[in-house]
């Protein structure tokens, strides 16, 4: 399924306005007549306007939010039908529901994705985190009938509650007889005359839960944590789908990410460089001491075990690098010129 918000690049609860602003960029950019003769642009330019299409039109995008499919059906009618009402059978006998009730068999619900970003600190420790998901439930109020509570489906005038109309005539060939969906009542045999006050016949409501997240130490940049049974509502009574966090890591402002290892930078003046020195150094798991030898040269790379990330669902533990930057001062004054002079002479009598 192409996901159409991605296509014009807007955000699942964007306005029309918003559709409407993002369909014009990108219809400019990407129109024939500015790209003649490029088959990628055309071929982009037919997504976007298939997703305007469907994101423009009210019930078009309630349908494919929904169903994933902007000519999926409405919920309306589909209380004894489809979520597994003690009604049923009854409705099935006095409509002629059965046999096309037998297709309708249980489907689990659509999986969602939701990104969730976090600092590197948090992937090396784990996390908890809390997120809103937006997804579909059956109407509380109504519990799923789409009807007002206290009233009934009204048996259809048209077809009479069969959900079909057969209709015979006469030609010179002999009888005819065909059949074909009641469009009074949409196939269903019976009219919402009263449809639910709070989902407006539909029999779903969108809810916002807040959802918490396990983030294990040692998640990865793209990894997937998945969260069972906080997808979109099953159909026909079939399963709720997964709730599938994608997980991205901010960069480090000291640490870069490569697997389990960490690298990094340690600084220090010339002075130390050549003489040595110990020097305090910051990592993930708090400060640490790291002895500088004399003589160290810049680009020299100092190795710290088990100082990098754990690996993932393991007791392991990466490795922390951490490159050599030697600072030159700037700005000498004249006695410390007069010193690296002498310096200087020094080393050239060795």
């Amino acid at each position: 399924m192409k996901d159409y918000y991605s296509i014009l690049g807007i955000s699942r609860n964007a306005s029309e306005e918003d559709i409407k602003k993002a369909y014009r960029r990108l219809a400019r950019r990407y129109h024939p007549d500015i790209n003649p003769h490029d088959g990628e642009a055309e071929q982009k330019f037919k997504e976007i306007s298939k997703a305007y299409e469907v994101l423009s039109d009210p019930v078009k995008r309630r349908n494919y939010d929904v169903y994933g499919s902007e000519d999926a059906p409405t919920l309306l009618g589909r209380d004894f039908m489809d979520f597994g009402s003690p009604f049923g059978d009854i409705f099935d006998v006095f409509f002629g529901r059965g046999r096309e009730r037998a297709s309708r068999r249980p489907q689990k619900g659509d999986d969602l994705a939701y990104r969730l970003t976090i600092t590197l600190e948090e992937a090396y420790a784990g996390a908890s985190k809390e997120i809103e998901v937006p997804r579909h439930e059956l109407c509380e109020r109504c519990e799923g009938k789409g009807i007002e509570p206290g009233y009934d489906l009204d048996l259809c005038p048209v077809c009479g509650g069969e959900g079909r109309v057969t209709s015979s005539r006469r030609t010179v060939f002999g009888s005819f007889t065909s059949s074909s969906t009641c469009s009074r009542c949409g196939g269903r045999g019976g009219i919402n005359s009263h449809p639910c006050n709070i989902c407006g016949g539909r029999g779903i409501q969108e809810i916002r839960e807040t959802i918490s997240i396990q983030v294990p130490p040692g998640i990865n940049h793209g990894d997937r944590v998945r969260v069972a049974g906080k997808g979109e509502m099953g159909y026909y009574g079939g399963p709720p789908g997964d709730l599938y966090v994608m997980v991205e890591i901010k960069e480090h402002e000291l640490f870069e990410r490569h697997g389990d290892e960490l690298w990094g930078t340690v600084r220090v003046d010339m002075v130390d460089a050549a003489l040595g020195k110990e020097v305090k150094i910051t990592t993930l798991d708090g400060e640490e001491v790291l002895k500088i030898p004399a003589g160290s040269q810049p680009g020299d790379v100092f190795h710290l075990k088990k100082k990098g990330m754990p690996v993932l669902h393991s007791n392991r533990r990466g490795d922390l690098y951490l490159r050599l930057e030697v600072e030159i001062p700037r700005n000498l004054t004249l006695e410390e010129k007069k010193l690296l002079k002498q310096f200087d002479r020094l080393r050239g009598k060795r």
